[in-house]
C-alpha cells in the first residue's frame, strides 16, 4: 500500500492543489480503500501534512511539501508542487524574482485556479453578457474557435493574495474573465496590472 504522503499529495492533485481538511479527507477516501482506513486515519492525514510542511511547528526537516493557505489553525492547506502537474498557469521568466517568494506566488495562482470559484464567476458573468469573452480585449473563443471554444475563458484573480486579509475570503467579483494572452500581460509586471491599466495598454 502507498504511504500516506503519497496518498495526501493525490489528493491534492485531484482537488485541485488546495483546500480545507475536508476536501483532502474526501478525496483520501476515494483513493485508498475504506478497509484500510482507521478510526484514527484522519489523524494520520494532518500529521503528514504537518511533518512535511516548514510552516507546522513539527516539521520534519526533510520536504516541504505543504503550505498553510490562510496560517496555521484554519485548516486550509496547499500543495506546493501543485503547479507543475496540467492544467497550470506557466510561470514566466518574471516569476522567479517575484518579491514575496515563490510560495506567495503559487497560492495567488492556487486561488485563480479554484474551480469552484471560477465556475461560479463563469455562471454570473453569462447570467449578465449572455457570453464568454475577454473583459480586457473581448477576444471571444467560440467566435473564432467554433466548438472546441464554446464555454472557454479563463479566470483571474484581481487582488494578490498578498493584499488580502488573513480571514478574507475569495468573491466572485474579484475574479476577471480574461482570454489567454492578457491573462499572461496581468501577470508580467509588479504589482500585476489591473484590467483597466491593461485595456489603456492596449489603445
Amino acid at each position: 500500500m502507498s504511504s500516506w504522503k503519497d496518498d495526501i499529495i493525490k489528493a491534492f492533485n485531484l482537488i485541485g492543489g488546495e483546500g480545507h481538511y475536508s476536501d483532502i479527507y474526501d478525496a483520501v477516501e476515494q483513493i485508498r480503500p475504506k478497509e484500510k482506513l482507521t478510526k484514527t486515519w484522519k489523524a494520520s492525514v494532518r500529521g503528514t501534512i504537518e511533518r512535511f510542511s516548514k510552516d507546522s511547528k513539527v516539521y520534519g526537516g526533510n520536504e516541504d511539501l505543504f503550505f498553510t493557505v490562510d496560517g496555521l489553525g484554519n485548516g486550509i492547506w496547499g500543495y506546493n508542487d501543485y503547479i507543475s502537474y496540467g492544467k497550470t498557469i506557466d510561470l514566466t521568466e518574471d516569476d522567479s524574482g517575484f518579491p514575496e517568494g515563490k510560495k506567495k506566488l503559487r497560492q495567488h495562482i492556487l486561488r485563480e485556479r479554484n474551480p469552484k470559484i471560477i465556475r461560479l464567476a463563469k455562471q454570473k458573468f453569462l447570467e449578465i453578457n449572455k457570453k464568454l469573452f475577454c473583459e480586457v480585449c473581448e477576444f471571444n473563443f467560440e467566435s473564432k474557435y467554433g466548438d472546441i471554444g464554446i464555454d472557454f475563458i479563463e479566470g483571474h484573480h484581481s487582488r494578490p493574495i498578498s493584499e488580502m486579509k488573513k480571514d478574507e475570503k475569495t468573491k466572485i467579483e474579484d475574479i476577471v474573465m480574461v482570454c489567454s494572452n492578457c491573462h499572461k500581460m496581468l501577470h508580467r509586471k509588479r504589482p500585476w496590472l489591473t484590467k483597466n491599466e491593461l485595456k489603456r495598454v492596449l489603445k
